[in-house]
């Protein structure tokens, strides 16, 4: 089965020349600040470099499973970077492991889709833009024209109670986007679950890898 995801995955990857999926996106930088220790966020706040993206690439405003990448460079195990990936999704106890195609960029919720597993209790992440934020068309053209993007982070329990956990803020655009992994770049002690689930992820990831150009 594992292997059966993998080579999906490269054959996609080698076909777009890009990511399966989400293979064009808008690159910004800014600042990601905790305010919860909920995740094992920095210390204090940390830059980092951010890609918006259309999961199936659509075309101009056409709604698509939207996605959130982010780095946050040195914390990561063996002082790595921490790739965090979301996907717009419902917010409910199922909802939130459904992608979900959106229009705009700053409605609705974007989800981890599957929970983080750390120490005996399981966490989601999920980002909502600031509740003042404009609405922003679902294009790479509208996402590149925003001067500033403001996102809350919040984790979700397992009852479905969502607490804010940091605030993202997205300004300068430009520079190339790194190869975000999920699956190799991430803190010790926080893996995703089931662990099913995450190995058939992490085959995915690697299968998108090979089939991408050098």
């Amino acid at each position: 089965m594992t292997g059966l995801v993998s080579a999906g995955f490269r054959g996609l990857a080698a076909l777009r020349r890009a990511p399966a999926f989400h293979p064009v996106g808008v690159v910004r930088h800014g600042e990601l600040r905790p305010v919860a220790g909920d995740l094992p966020w920095p210390a204090g706040p940390a830059p980092v470099v951010a890609r918006l993206s259309k999961g199936a690439g659509t075309p101009g405003r056409l709604p698509d499973a939207l996605g959130l990448a982010v780095r946050i460079p040195g914390a990561g195990r063996d002082g790595g970077p921490w790739d965090i990936l979301l996907t717009t999704a419902g917010s409910g106890h199922v909802g939130r492991m459904l992608p979900r195609p959106a229009a705009a960029w700053t409605r609705g919720a974007y989800s981890s889709l599957v929970p983080y597993r750390r120490a005996d209790r399981l966490v989601w992440l999920g980002a909502w833009a600031e509740p003042a934020s404009p609405r922003i068309e679902a294009s790479l053209d509208a996402a590149r024209a925003t001067e500033t993007w403001e996102f809350v982070f919040r984790t979700g329990r397992e009852d479905g109670r969502w607490c804010d956990s940091a605030v993202l803020t997205l300004t300068e655009t430009g520079g190339e986007a790194p190869v975000f992994d999920p699956m190799l770049n991430h803190p010790d002690g926080l893996e995703f679950a089931p662990a099913w689930l995450g190995r058939l992820r992490e085959r995915a990831y690697a299968g998108s890898r090979a089939g991408r150009p050098s």
